[in-house]
């Protein structure tokens, strides 16, 4: 028995030893699913866009990550690799259905893949609808739908209401999902789409500075006009360079993944913007945006727009309309101002905010403070509001708005979203 002992005593103390050993690192055991941190993991690149299977047609039939940034998919959960207009590199399908395996694994076919080898030979193809609808006061434009051709369907992100005679856009809709803080934070510029609308306008002809010099000064009457109001300071400071800049309506951030961002670039989602606005309370108001999405883990509807054109004194000191293209004709108008309407359906609460895309005029009259602000009460709006130079910005109720920009979409509104 003595020596039965002494052989047990070393095995129980090795066992003891294994077991406290093995306490402290449970989490560094594998974990059933798979999970890709958007910002901190490599991403495939080019990025495909990620999908539901039987999703929504929508951006929610979208695999997004959380608010933390993580993509999490439960063992055998499925997700559909899609690259619209090219091939998955390493199937040489243009999209396939993928089962997580774990952690950044997954099977196609029989076949595992790493999460990063998913990548698109080139970048996703966005693609227009018309899907036959009218909008505006009179229905009097039309709806055109911007998003990605997968298969036999069309995935929706954003809704424009267009007036093809002018070729501005009246307004555009994309829903901003509650997770959005938890989006890509790397983000990829891309060429700009003129798709079926502008394809018979040289839009980046039209945008290029030395055209902007010419087209200003001949609707001013006087070449040095144009000169006189389009230069780049060359400053390191871009909010010091007057020019018209592609002025996103729905921007490149509101989405969680690169790969939904390309829609963005149709020229459809743009209009003529002075870049010390744009890169100024513009900006900083959408920044707002996300962060009162992300904060507040809430969804919204958001509706962005241009009204009336905005002026500048000609040689005979007569305040005159301009417009990005005058060669047949004035088109692509330079709006006055442009507005963006944040609702939260769930709560039926909304604000909108305006400002003025004009960095010449000093003190705006009412044909610019079109509605009355309240940007007191809007508790997270961080914005310059009275700043010349970054554009003169303000807020107003939607009720109040409506009044004079009726074509702005109807919406059932019964107070203001404050905090």
């Amino acid at each position: 028995m003595g020596s039965a002992n002494s052989t047990m005593a070393p095995l129980q103390t090795l066992l003891l030893a294994l077991l406290f050993a093995t306490a402290g690192h449970a989490s560094s055991l594998p974990r059933a699913g798979c999970s890709v941190d958007v910002n901190r993991s490599k991403m495939p690149s080019p990025q495909p866009l990620l999908l539901k299977p039987g999703g929504s047609k929508d951006v929610h039939g979208f695999v997004t990550p959380d608010s933390s940034g993580e993509i999490s998919l439960s063992q055998n959960q499925q997700i559909i690799i899609a690259c619209p207009g090219n091939i998955i590199q390493a199937t040489k399908q243009p999209q396939a259905t993928a089962s997580c395996v774990s952690g950044s694994t997954f099977s196609i076919n029989g076949t595992s893949y790493n999460f990063t080898d998913l990548a698109c030979k080139s970048k996703p193809k966005p693609s227009e609808r018309i899907p036959g609808q009218s909008c505006g006061s009179r229905g009097q434009y039309q709806v055109v739908q911007l998003g990605f051709q997968v298969g036999p369907d069309f995935y929706t992100l954003i809704d424009a209401c267009f007036d093809d005679r002018s070729y501005s856009t009246v307004y555009d809709h994309f829903t901003m999902v509650a997770e959005i803080g938890g989006k890509q934070n790397y983000s990829r510029r891309s060429e700009w789409l003129c798709g079926t609308f502008f394809s018979n306008i040289d839009m980046a002809y039209y945008y290029n500075r030395t055209t902007q010099v010419n087209t200003v000064g001949r609707l001013l009457g006087d070449p040095k006009l144009g000169s006189k109001y389009i230069y780049e300071t060359n400053s390191t400071s871009a909010r010091e360079d007057y020019f018209l800049s592609k002025g996103h309506l729905t921007a490149n951030a509101d989405f969680s993944l690169i790969a939904q961002r390309y829609v963005t670039f149709f020229y459809m989602n743009s209009a003529p913007q002075w870049q010390t606005f744009n890169n100024g309370n513009w900006k900083t108001m959408e920044e707002n945006v996300r962060s009162y999405a992300a904060s507040n883990e809430t969804e919204l509807e958001i509706y962005t727009g241009t009204h009336g054109i905005t002026t500048l004194p000609n040689v005979t000191n007569y305040q005159t309309g301009l417009f990005l293209c005058v060669d047949g004709g004035n088109y692509i108008p330079v709006a006055k101002l442009f507005w963006k309407i944040v609702y939260k359906a769930v709560t039926q609460a909304a604000v909108v905010f305006l400002g003025v895309n004009n960095p010449y005029i000093n003190k705006p009259g009412s044909d610019y403070y079109i509605c009355k602000d309240v940007c007191p009460n809007i508790t997270w709006i961080e914005w310059e509001a009275n700043n010349q130079t970054m554009g003169y910005s303000y807020c107003c109720e939607y009720d109040d708005f409506k009044k004079s920009v009726v074509d702005a979409p109807r919406l059932n509104v019964t107070s203001l979203l404050t905090k």
